[in-house]
């Protein structure tokens, strides 16, 4: 089965990259790994152990790949580790993807059928480190407007399988997983919806979790170090705005086995 292995994050501007890295770090404990420039942007590697997480400030918003996602800050796209990248490619293309990258390209980018974007990377690009003891990235959350097509598309594409769909707030949310990381397709009632709209109009990456010991304790880290707490504090899944401008949302230790518990039944 592919895995997801990266998430990218575009910040505004030099001074919010060195912002950002500096909140991750202090709060969370993902720690850097390199920084290095290619195809008109700074790229700063970060990971929590497991996954790699990409802050990347553009030269200029004019940049092609900038524009890809959306202009202004936003989570730009995740990774997918596969091990045939032309078969995937031949498969990505069949169930209704795009892609965007020169085909020889090692991180190759491709639009799903949800709208969001993606990136195929080989084995090892990405490789496990050692755990971060503070945080563990978990989740992945992207917004579409087909549910049914989006889900067959990474059953499809990548082999990641159904765990449930459940119905909170006000949006379906199909949990998916890769085997390690809960992907949770989120179909809204209303793009008036007041949280549809915290990551932007259409569909997108809307957010990404982490799991942590004490979510209370670090709701009040988040806020000191320049995060802002959306969530209510009974709110299972608490979300945050953080210096960067996404969303991302903390669960106590295993908030999303659940899902996992209510697959196996």
């Amino acid at each position: 089965m592919s895995r997801i292995v990266h998430i990218a994050i575009k910040c505004k501007d030099k001074e919010n990259f060195e912002t950002s890295t500096k909140f991750y770090e202090d709060v969370f404990g993902i720690y850097q790994t390199k920084t290095g420039h290619a195809r008109g942007h700074t790229s700063r590697h970060m990971t929590d152990g497991n996954i790699d997480l990409a802050l990347m400030v553009y030269d200029s918003e004019d940049e092609k790949e900038a524009k890809l996602a959306g202009a202004g800050p936003r989570i730009h796209h995740i990774g997918i580790e596969v091990e045939d990248r032309e078969n995937m490619i031949k498969k990505i293309e069949d169930n209704g993807g795009t892609i965007f990258s020169s085909r020889e390209e090692g991180a190759l980018k491709y639009r799903a059928p949800d709208g969001t974007l993606g990136e195929i990377v080989g084995v090892g690009r990405y490789p496990k480190k050692e755990m971060s003891k503070v945080s563990r990235i978990v989740h992945v959350a992207m917004k579409v407007n087909d549910l049914e097509k989006a889900t067959k598309f990474y059953e499809n594409v990548f082999g990641f399988k159904q765990l449930t769909t459940t119905r909170t707030h006000q949006h379906l949310s199909r949990h998916m997983t890769d085997g390690q990381t809960d992907l949770a397709l989120m179909l809204y009632d209303s793009e008036d919806a007041a949280e549809a709209q915290l990551a932007g109009a259409g569909p997108c990456i809307h957010h990404w979790g982490l799991e942590v010991a004490d979510r209370e304790a670090f709701a009040e880290k988040i806020k000191k170090s320049g995060g802002t707490v959306l969530s209510k504090p009974e709110a299972k899944a608490l979300k945050f705005r953080a210096p960067d401008g996404n969303i991302a949302e903390i669960v106590n230790t295993g908030g999303f086995d659940e899902f996992k518990r209510a697959a196996a039944h």
